[in-house]
């Protein structure tokens, strides 16, 4: 099994795991708690200045005491609403439930609905009650007249949440069908401030099963009592502008006396209601704790500017709500694979804050809200889950090739019973075990192949070289050209081996800063005899004085002479031999050029390979083929490249290309 296909397996299998569980924790709704608590905290951040132009007549505790018990006359109601239609107010929110005649004053209830008619700008509630937990839903209508001389009804029903606590309505709510308007929106479209995206009419079920819409203003002036299902549509959550408090009162005992400036209701939304602890009706609010719960018609006040500045936060689809959960869950996924664990595990942190951040502001700035609970528990997971894919995959991919290990070994004599008689211990602690002897064993082999190369190096190419020479020295026979011919390419074979060898186990970290104009300068001076017998010339071009490399002056003086030798060897007589030197901030480029016969295209892949010659018919006979293998490896091993480029019948170009350094200290 290949590591890229395992890592690409632990990628998907991450991502699957971590989008499931964003998922299913968001459909489940089963941590809703820590959803309303990131709401809870958002809330809290957005706060802002209330309008002006809404105001809270406040039935407090100094009205009640200066004006009498509640609940208060119908006549007391109705000078008020005088009192406030004198000053032009735009619209009368009166949250006072009125669906009881007063029986000790028979006239309050026509002076208040004559009181009501003559503004015409009075919106009344309707209510709806469930006294007790499974009993059916009292839809509770203001008394005809009352309803009659209004200017419209609306539901000051407020919904809580499973915590207890009020964070949103629904547009439309009723019996058996949705088409109860908000107490907030008729008074909107009484004020004509009503948004263009809230609908203006009652919406009708499509349900062919249920009772056609109650209009708002009911014939039926006591109670409504159904035990059919309470429907309801559009939830949306309110953006509040700040706690309780924040929208400005005055005292309903301070407007029956006169108490306030003049204009001071003039062209604005008034909203009448219970704001003093005894009367009950008090909210918990995501902005209020539950010792300073928000007043019911404050609450209608927060609705009332939420929807007329288009601030009603829309829940997203539970569809989309999950599949964004799962895009957020799988993004740590993108630096995952390439941090290193201490760095991956801080970006969670940080990327889990940054996706608090943008969940909290979604409501403020696009005024819709996503459940954060399943994508925030995911993203904490991923960096568990991750480490846990990686474990398992490393002990696989250590299992494989353990066995590979111990199956090369094999082939080398090491019995693979000595990687089972290792004592037992954790799985991990095992295969380290393993991998440790495994080590053991390679370094054995590494030595035995330095003194194979010591042994060609002295014991094999000594007697070749005596024998060469001292087949010189004797009487020469028919055979004699043969057998030195075979000697010397045994001999060449045996040293460029070694050479090979020696490049591909050269140790980086003993090179050494290196002028490279020298070195080719040096390189050039050694080839000048052989040059000067075929009369070619060798030219160099530096265009960057003392270029630094760092590397091994050795090998890279044999590479670069090996270039240059087969330059001047495939050169015509009389030709020039071009070594150009040139440099750019972060490399330098060796460019070798000569005026031979070019090699063909199709040739021209094999040549670096391991005894791998462009034979053809002007190639010289003799050669190893490992001549441009030592001199890829040997440029491979100092960071760098090498490239090839052949015209035929014109010429053949080398491109070596290395890491650029600084000057050493030393010589600046």
């Amino acid at each position: 099994m290949r590591l890229q296909t395992i890592s690409s397996n632990d990628r998907l299998i991450t991502s699957v795991m971590l989008a499931l569980i964003a998922a299913l924790i968001t459909y489940s709704g089963e941590l809703v708690r820590f959803d309303h608590l990131y709401y809870d905290l958002g809330r809290h951040l957005s706060f802002k200045a209330a309008p002006s132009d809404i105001l809270i007549v406040a039935i407090d505790e100094p009205s009640i005491k200066q004006i009498g018990h509640w609940p208060w006359s119908k006549r007391t109601h109705a000078e008020l609403i005088n009192k406030l239609n004198s000053e032009q107010a735009k619209v009368i929110g009166l949250d006072i439930v009125l669906s009881e005649p007063e029986l000790n004053n028979p006239d309050a209830d026509e002076t208040l609905a004559e009181s009501i008619r003559n503004a015409g700008n009075v919106v009344l509630p309707i209510v709806l009650d469930v006294p007790f937990a499974g009993a059916p839903v009292n839809q509770i209508y203001p008394m005809e007249r009352l309803a009659k001389a209004a200017g419209g009804l609306g539901r000051a029903h407020v919904p809580l949440d499973g915590d207890g606590i009020a964070r949103g309505v629904y547009m439309w709510k009723g019996i058996d069908a949705p088409n109860l308007p908000l107490f907030a929106q008729t008074v909107l479209q009484i004020a004509h401030q009503l948004p263009a995206n809230i609908p203006s009419t009652p919406l009708q079920t499509k349900s062919p099963q249920t009772n056609p819409p109650q209009t708002l203003t009911h014939n039926n002036t006591e109670k409504i009592l159904s035990e059919t299902r309470l429907s309801k549509s559009d939830p949306r959550k309110i953006n509040f502008i700040g706690p309780p408090g924040t929208f400005q009162r005055i005292s309903y005992a301070n407007v029956l006396s006169g108490e306030y400036p003049a204009g001071f209701f003039k062209n604005k939304i008034v909203l009448v209601g219970a704001t003093a602890v005894v009367l009950g009706d008090l909210l918990p609010t995501p902005v209020s704790a539950y010792t300073q719960p928000m007043p019911g018609i404050e609450f209608q006040a927060n609705i009332i500017e939420a929807m007329r500045s288009s601030k009603l936060i829309m829940e997203t689809p539970i569809w989309f709500s999950c599949l964004f959960g799962a895009l957020l869950a799988i993004i740590p996924l993108l630096w995952l694979p390439k941090l290193s664990p201490l760095k991956s595990l801080l970006m969670i942190l940080v990327y889990y804050f940054i996706v608090i951040g943008i969940v909290i502001s979604m409501p403020r700035y696009l005024s819709i809200w996503i459940p954060p609970a399943g994508p925030l528990v995911a993203i904490l997971l991923a960096y568990p889950i991750w480490s846990w894919r990686k474990l398992d995959s490393a002990h696989t991919y250590l299992d494989i090739e353990l066995q590979n290990l111990r199956d090369d070994l094999a082939l080398y004599g090491v019995d693979p019973a000595n990687f089972q008689a290792i004592p037992a211990q954790d799985p991990l602690q095992a295969r380290i075990a393993k991998v440790r002897l495994a080590g053991e064993y390679l370094r054995g082999l590494h030595r035995r192949r330095n003194d194979t190369l010591a042994f060609i190096s002295h014991d094999l190419r000594a007697p070749l070289a005596t024998a060469m020479m001292l087949l010189e020295e004797f009487e020469k026979n028919k055979y004699s050209d043969r057998i030195m011919r075979m000697m010397r390419r045994t001999h060449d074979m045996a040293e460029n081996f070694l050479q090979a060898s020696r490049a591909e186990m050269a140790n980086v970290h003993k090179f050494q800063a290196l002028d490279l104009a020298s070195l080719v300068q040096q390189v050039a001076d050694e080839a000048y005899e052989k040059a000067a017998t075929k009369q070619v010339k060798i030219k160099i071009i530096l265009n960057e004085a003392m270029p630094w490399i760092k590397g091994d002056f050795g090998l890279l003086s044999r590479a670069i002479e090996n270039i240059l030798l087969n330059a001047v060897r495939y050169s015509p007589e009389n030709a020039d031999v071009i070594v150009e030197i040139s440099a750019s901030d972060d490399e330098i480029k060796l460019q070798i050029s000569d005026a031979g016969p070019g090699i063909p295209p199709e040739r021209i892949g094999r040549l670096f390979k391991r005894f791998s010659r462009a034979e053809g018919e002007q190639q010289a006979a003799e050669g190893t083929g490992l001549g441009l293998y030592f001199v890829e490896v040997t440029v491979n091993k100092h960071g760098g490249n090498v490239t090839l480029t052949s015209t035929p019948g014109i010429k053949t170009t080398f491109m070596i290309t290395l890491p650029r350094i600084q000057a050493p200290a030393d010589v600046l």
